[in-house]
């Protein structure tokens, strides 16, 4: 099973927002296997501002998951990512790829080693 989570520029800490993450750490069973670089990180949502009056087109909700789906191209071939916090448009684009998207909280962990090895424990 390849399990997905957000961390940030450490590579280890779980970040609260998916799509705000420096990069995605893919792990088959406990051992880390890839790190994904999150292109929507620098240049994304970082540099433009949500005025997020929850009055978006069609379209822009299109447009918008579409670039999400760009960004997570390489997470195609996995089974599940462990999300404190996901937007919309990111989950949409998550399963649209196949991930499964299960939420998690701090008391699961704050690395992703640590969130793993409680996943696998059946912890979370």
């Amino acid at each position: 099973m390849k399990i997905v989570l957000a961390v940030d520029e450490d590579k280890q800490t779980i970040v609260k927002r998916t799509g705000q993450s420096a990069y995605f750490a893919i792990y088959e069973d406990a051992k880390l296997i890839e790190l994904v670089p999150n292109k929507h990180h620098d240049g994304g949502h970082h540099s433009h501002t949500h005025e997020h009056e929850h009055n978006h087109s069609h379209e822009e909700h299109e447009a918008h998951t579409n670039s999400h789906r760009k960004d997570i191209e390489g997470l195609k071939e996995c089974d599940i990512i462990l999300v404190q916090a996901v937007g919309e448009n990111m989950k949409e684009a998550l399963e649209s790829v196949g991930l499964k998207v299960k939420k998690i909280r701090q008391k699961h962990g704050t690395t992703a080693d640590e969130v793993v090895k409680n996943f696998l424990e059946n912890k979370i």
